[in-house]
């Protein structure tokens, strides 16, 4: 591949990174590391993605730990350095279980805040408080269904529910 189709590939997959990250709330650097990390074939060093992206060594270092966090990205172990290398992750089950653990966490923090505001306000017992318990109890059934369906997906593998899903849709 030359450096004008390399660069053409680049920037489309580090512009994508980014407005994903910015969708997710993280910083443009976020994105730029991603992108940048999920077109190498072999392990990144810090030192490295400093001098491809320009950003310092602390925003490199403080933004590929969110992206290890968060799934994206795995710290290697190069034989013989001890510097800091990383890979993308890249397989599809590994990305769909980050995905799920993201979202299982969000269901988590939800479902305990509904805890407490129901508890609180059923020690107020007024006509208001019922209308916002009738509330609460809609959302907490939302969270329940879709962490019922974040645990079946968690069962299978990504081919095998695409398969389910296409044999349930021929059934109908």
């Amino acid at each position: 591949m030359g450096q004008e189709e390399w660069g053409v590939l680049r920037k489309y997959i580090v512009d994508a990174c980014v407005k994903t990250a910015n969708n997710r709330g993280y910083c443009d650097a976020v994105g730029v590391l991603r992108g940048t990390l999920m077109l190498k074939t072999d392990p990144v060093s810090l030192d490295q993605l400093v001098e491809e992206t320009g950003y310092s060594k602390s925003t490199v270092s403080c933004n590929m730990s969110i992206l290890e966090r968060v799934g994206m990205a795995r710290r290697v172990v190069v034989p013989g350095d001890k510097r800091y290398y990383y890979v993308p992750v890249t397989e599809p089950d590994s990305l769909r279980q980050a995905m799920l653990a993201h979202i299982k966490k969000e269901i988590q923090m939800m479902m305990e805040a509904l805890d407490l505001t129901e508890r609180e306000l059923k020690d107020q017992d007024s006509k208001g408080s019922q209308d916002v318990l009738a509330r609460v109890e809609g959302i907490r059934h939302f969270y329940r269904q879709t962490e019922r369906l974040l645990d079946l997906l968690a069962n299978y593998n990504t081919d095998e529910i695409i398969d389910l899903l296409e044999k349930g849709k021929l059934q109908d």
